[in-house]
C-alpha cells in the first residue's frame, strides 16, 4: 500500500507556495453528479454561464481525439455526447487552466502540451479493454501542474527542466529534489487532494515519474499504475512524434509501460501512426 505524505513532507513541498483552490464551479458540479439522478441540464447551465468557459469546451471536444461524428456546437450537445462523466473531467481541466495563468504567453507552450497528451492519453485508454478514458484524460491535464508553480518559484527552475530533459539514468524528479528540495509530482499530487480528484488520479500524479512502480506495484490503487502506464506512452508519442524531440523518462519507462498494457509492437506501431495523423 502507499504510504500517506508524512506532514514534514507536505511542509517542505509547499514552502513559499500556495495551493489554488477549490474553485466554487467545480464545487457545484461535482455536488449534482454525487446525485443519485443527475440533472444533465444543470450540468449544461453550470458550463454555459461562463462563456470563456463553454467556448473553451467546445473547442476541446470538436478535437480530433474524441472522434465525435459531427461538430458540436453547444454544450448540451458536448454533455450528450460526451456522458457527464467526462464532461466533468474535461470541465475540470479547463478551470484549472483558467485559474493557473492559462493565458500567460510565457506557459502556452506548456498548456498546449498538456491538452494534446491528455487527448493522445484519452486515446490510448480507448483502445485498452475497460480503459479509463475520462480518468486518463484529466490525468494528462493535472500530471505536471506542479511545474507551473515551481517556475513562479524559483527563477532557475527553467534551467533544471533543461537539466531534466537530459537526464536519462534517473527520473526528472529526483534532480528536483537535488536542485530545490522539492518536486512537481509531490506538488501536483497536493493539488489534485485539494481539488478532490479520484485517488487512482491523485496517487498515479505522485508516482508518475518513478519506474519502480512497476516493479513493487506499490501503490493503494491498481489503476494508479494503469494511468501512469498511459500517459507515459502518450508523452513519448507527443515529445518524440509530435514534437520531435527526445523524451528521456521512456527509456527508464517503456518496456515495464508496453507490458503492462499489453501492447505488441505492432499495437505501438498502429498506435503511433494514428496519434501523429490526429495532432494538429
Amino acid at each position: 500500500m502507499a504510504k500517506e505524505l508524512a506532514p514534514e513532507l507536505i511542509q517542505k513541498t509547499l514552502q513559499g507556495i500556495t495551493i489554488p483552490a477549490r474553485p466554487q464551479i467545480l464545487v457545484r458540479l461535482d455536488s449534482e453528479l454525487a446525485k443519485d439522478d443527475p440533472d444533465p441540464g444543470v450540468v449544461v447551465r453550470l458550463v454555459s454561464s461562463d462563456v470563456v468557459l463553454s467556448a473553451a469546451m467546445l473547442k476541446t471536444v470538436n478535437s480530433p481525439f474524441f472522434g465525435l461524428p459531427r461538430r458540436i456546437s453547444s454544450v448540451a450537445q458536448a454533455v450528450s455526447m460526451l456522458g457527464l462523466k467526462m464532461t466533468a473531467r474535461i470541465v475540470t481541466g479547463l478551470v484549472l487552466r483558467m485559474i493557473m495563468g492559462g493565458r500567460q504567453s510565457s506557459l502556452e507552450r506548456f498548456w498546449d502540451s498538456a491538452e494534446k497528451v491528455a487527448c493522445i492519453s484519452g486515446r490510448v485508454a480507448s483502445t485498452l479493454p475497460r480503459g479509463p478514458r475520462d480518468e486518463a484524460y484529466c490525468f494528462g491535464l493535472f500530471r505536471d501542474i506542479g511545474i507551473p508553480m515551481l517556475l513562479q518559484k524559483f527563477p532557475d527552475y527553467r534551467q533544471t527542466l533543461a537539466l531534466a530533459d537530459n537526464t536519462v539514468d534517473r527520473p526528472m524528479t529526483l534532480v528536483e529534489e537535488e536542485r530545490h528540495a522539492t518536486d512537481h509530482a509531490t506538488l501536483g499530487y497536493l493539488v489534485a487532494r485539494s481539488w478532490l480528484l479520484p485517488e487512482a488520479i491523485c496517487e498515479g500524479i505522485r508516482h508518475h515519474h518513478d519506474p519502480s512502480v512497476f516493479d513493487s506495484r506499490d501503490l493503494a490503487n491498481p489503476v494508479a499504475l494503469t494511468l501512469i502506464a498511459i500517459n507515459a506512452l502518450a508523452e513519448h508519442l507527443h515529445d518524440e512524434y509530435v514534437r520531435m524531440r527526445a523524451n528521456a523518462g521512456w527509456q527508464q519507462m517503456a518496456d515495464h509501460v508496453l507490458a503492462h498494457l499489453g501492447m505488441s509492437e505492432d499495437d505501438y506501431c498502429d498506435l503511433r501512426e494514428e496519434v501523429t495523423t490526429l495532432v494538429p
